[in-house]
């Protein structure tokens, strides 16, 4: 039994504790594997008890891709939050802890860029991605009014550094490792992009 899960769920959160036993199997044992059935047996539940909270395993995978999101947003704020300016070294450290968190559960980072999920039926979810988008807009932006960013261009520049880190990530997560692209050194890698990206970027 997941023990994270079984815990919130004698708290009385069987909707966390589903979503968490759900990601840990993905982890471990990948999507195929996550059914509602499943997930109550990792928490010890009965088999109808999910259903309280989740409709069928689309409407599971769709929380767990939202936690994804919602995680990233966490983590970036954590990291911006340890920085006294937003400059290229905060924004750098805030897509080597995105590209840390996309390598740490590949899995559940392709489901979470999955077109399977229809944005109109899965509002939450749709919710949670904008949100980690806005995240790293608000942040480029305030760096820009401070000076500590190259003005002008906002939208254009986050859609830079973010379809450059998940390229990356995707790509690290993906592909065997090869002599001409080592997928293993994925920091190396996100810090020779952020050496080209550098001009278009600091002041």
């Amino acid at each position: 039994m997941n023990q994270s899960a079984s815990t919130r769920y004698h708290h009385g959160d069987l909707g966390n504790a589903c979503i968490a036993a759900a990601l840990d199997l993905i982890r471990h044992e990948g999507i195929e594997a996550v059914t509602l059935r499943a997930v109550a047996q990792q928490i010890g539940v009965s088999r109808s008890a999910p259903y309280r909270h989740f409709a069928d395993k689309r409407a599971l995978l769709a929380a767990c891709a939202e936690h994804g999101f919602r995680q990233l947003v966490g983590a970036a704020e954590a990291v911006l939050a340890q920085h006294s300016v937003i400059d290229l070294a905060a924004l750098i450290a805030v897509m080597r802890r995105y590209a840390e968190i996309g390598q740490a559960n590949p899995t559940l980072y392709r489901l979470m860029f999955a077109q399977a999920f229809v944005p109109e039926d899965n509002p939450a979810l749709t919710a949670a991605a904008d949100a980690a988008f806005a995240t790293l807009y608000q942040a480029i932006e305030a760096g820009q009014a401070s000076g500590h960013l190259a003005p002008g261009a906002t939208y254009s520049r986050v859609l830079l550094v973010w379809s450059s880190v998940h390229g990356l990530v995707s790509l690290c997560n993906d592909l065997a490792p090869s002599e001409i692209f080592d997928t293993r050194r994925c920091d190396a890698h996100l810090a020779a992009i952020f050496e080209v990206l550098a001009p278009a970027l600091a002041p």
